[in-house]
C-alpha cells in the first residue's frame, strides 16, 4: 500500500493563482503545477499525496466574513476522512495575518500549535509507526500593497517575517519535523500572498525530499 500523506493547508495548497482579481471566477494552478502535484510526481507511486487545501483557512480563528475556515475545527474530521495516514503536513498561518484578527506572530504560531497537538493526539488515524507531523512555516508576505489583498493584510509584512522563530519553537515543543518555506520560496510580486508556478515547482521538490527523509 502506498504511504499516505495528508496536506492540511490553505490557498497556497489549494493552488490559488496570483492573477485572480476577486471579481472573475477563481482559477487555480493545474494539479501537476501545484506543489503537492510536483511532490507527488517526484515521490512516485509508492506515495499518495492527499491535497486538503482550503482558501482562507485559519489556525483557530472563526472568520466572520468567510465562514467555515477554522482549521482547529476541521482537522479531526479531515484526519478521519483520509485515515489511515503515514504523515500529516500542516501548512497554515498566512490567513491569520489578516487585519481582521489583530493577533501577534506568536499567537499565530500557537494557534497552529493547537492543530499540531490535535493531530498528534488523534493517533488512531495513523498507520504503523504512530503519528508523524511535518510543520511548515509559510513564506513571508510579499509586496502586498501592489495587489488585491492590500487592505486585507495591510501593515502585516513585518509580522509575517517573525513567524519562523515561533513556528520553529512550536515544532520543537511538539517534537515534529519542520520546514521554513520562506527559506526556499517567496510570495508573488503580483498579489504579495500566493506562489507563482516556478515557486510551486521549487517547494514541491523540497517537500518531496523532506518526505523521503521522514518516511524513507
Amino acid at each position: 500500500m502506498a504511504k499516505r500523506i495528508l496536506v492540511f493547508g490553505d490557498s497556497n495548497t489549494w493552488g490559488w493563482n496570483p492573477a485572480n482579481d476577486l471579481v472573475q471566477k477563481l482559477f487555480r494552478w493545474d494539479d501537476d503545477v501545484r506543489w503537492t502535484g510536483v511532490m507527488q510526481k517526484k515521490l512516485g507511486d509508492d506515495y499518495l499525496v492527499i491535497n486538503s487545501g482550503l482558501n482562507g483557512r485559519t489556525s483557530v480563528w472563526d472568520d466572520p466574513i468567510e465562514e467555515y475556515r477554522c482549521g482547529k475545527d476541521q482537522i479531526i474530521p479531515t484526519l478521519d476522512i483520509h485515515d489511515p495516514l503515514d504523515l500529516v503536513i500542516i501548512f497554515v498561518g498566512t490567513n491569520d495575518l489578516k487585519v481582521r484578527y489583530t493577533v501577534s506572530a506568536q499567537d499565530i504560531a500557537n494557534g497552529v500549535g493547537i492543530i499540531v497537538d490535535k493531530t498528534l493526539h488523534h493517533a488512531g488515524c495513523f498507520g504503523e509507526g504512530g503519528p508523524k507531523v511535518l510543520l511548515v512555516c509559510p513564506p513571508p508576505l510579499g509586496p502586498i500593497e501592489n495587489g488585491v489583498f492590500a487592505d486585507m493584510f495591510e501593515g502585516n509584512v513585518e509580522k509575517s517575517k517573525k513567524l519562523p522563530q515561533y513556528f520553529e519553537g512550536v515544532a520543537k515543543t511538539y517534537g515534529t519535523y519542520y520546514i521554513d518555506a520562506g527559506q526556499y520560496v517567496h510570495s508573488s510580486e503580483e498579489d504579495g500572498l500566493h506562489l507563482q508556478d516556478d515557486q510551486h515547482a521549487i517547494l514541491g521538490d523540497v517537500m518531496a525530499d523532506k518526505v523521503k527523509e521522514i518516511l524513507g
